[in-house]
């Protein structure tokens, strides 16, 4: 059995703001790490494409963000800076300024976990969504924030002044490349690199669960879904505690039927501790509802899903989950 930690672990009195692609670095799990064989208590979180307005986020806590756009390559002047380049699989590949044989070898592992454990979460059968070319990832790894800064503009074409950059370009184009461009956390006391688990969890989410690109995605409200689903992912995949949900979960903020509603219009809280509080009872209380949500959303059927939340689960299930957040 997998280890799962007492749901009601998730009401501690102090919060901690530990977890968002906004702020949460999530470190390589361990090479030993099982794939559990059912859902266990799971937290972190992604950051919205700078597509509107983003999510705020503590000026300390850097966000990585996401777009549609393909990067411009400069393929030379990338081959010179990032010597290092592993394949992992052949839907995974690492290019890193410096990284030993050892921590290429825990990326790899880490990531092959996760996938496996994400399809188990979300009964995907391993089947991507209808004309999904983004058949691969690759991973860049820069040494350190300064060098994020200072190299990846001019080799990307991408903004730095975040937490990383997610670029899913265009999934239905032959040939197109998905790519997480991020660094390592000097801060982390072990080999880590910042938001790894949680943008991989957009990756497999775009390509097995979101038909289209990322503003197909958002044509209707879904960040609850999109972030929720990589918090919950990826701090269940590292066996890890969402304080930060915990402290939210006390408050009795929200009600479900709000969250449905949420954008990029709003805060944090709403958007990553809110957005995996929601995913997570759904999961575990109303797995037929997220399967009826997911039909929709893997065939592009984007207003049929609003019309579904919207007035087939409505506001049947808010008194329910304010009960259960105390649990």
């Amino acid at each position: 059995m997998p280890h799962v930690p007492a749901r009601s672990r998730l009401i501690p009195l102090a919060v901690s703001v530990l977890a968002t692609c906004a702020v949460t670095t999530l470190a390589v799990a361990p090479t030993s790490a099982s794939t559990p064989q059912s859902t266990p208590v799971p937290r972190a979180a992604a950051a919205p494409a700078p597509h509107g307005p983003a999510v705020t986020a503590p000026s300390d806590a850097p966000t990585a963000v996401r777009s549609s756009a393909p990067a411009k390559v400069a393929t030379q002047a990338v081959n010179s800076t990032l010597p290092v380049d592993h394949r992992c699989s052949s839907t995974l590949r690492v290019r890193a300024q410096q990284m030993t044989s050892g921590q290429l070898s825990s990326v790899c592992t880490s990531l092959a976990g996760q996938a496996a454990y994400f399809h188990n979460v979300v009964k995907s059968n391993s089947q991507p969504v209808r004309g999904d070319n983004n058949t691969s990832l690759e991973v860049v790894v820069f040494n350190s924030s300064s060098e994020y800064r200072r190299l990846a503009g001019s080799l990307y074409g991408v903004s730095t002044n975040n937490g990383g950059v997610y670029l899913e370009g265009n999934p239905s184009a032959p040939g197109n490349q998905a790519r997480f461009i991020a660094y390592r956390d000097e801060t982390a006391s072990t080999f880590t690199v910042k938001n790894l688990n949680h943008e991989y969890t957009h990756y497999l989410d775009g390509r097995f669960n979101m038909h289209g690109d990322w503003n197909a995605n958002i044509s209707t409200p879904t960040l609850w879904w999109i972030e929720g689903l990589a918090e919950y992912v990826s701090y269940g995949y590292l066996r890890r505690h969402n304080t930060w949900a915990a402290g939210e979960a006390s408050r009795q903020t929200y009600n479900l039927s709000t969250l449905f509603d949420t954008t990029q219009q709003h805060d944090q809280d709403r958007v990553y501790a809110w957005g995996y509080l929601a995913v997570y009872y759904l999961m575990e209380n109303r797995p037929a509802d997220v399967a009826k949500i997911l039909g929709y959303y893997r065939a592009g059927s984007w207003q049929a899903a609003r019309t579904y939340i919207k007035q087939s689960i409505g506001t049947r299930y808010d008194a329910d989950f304010r009960r259960w957040l105390l649990t």
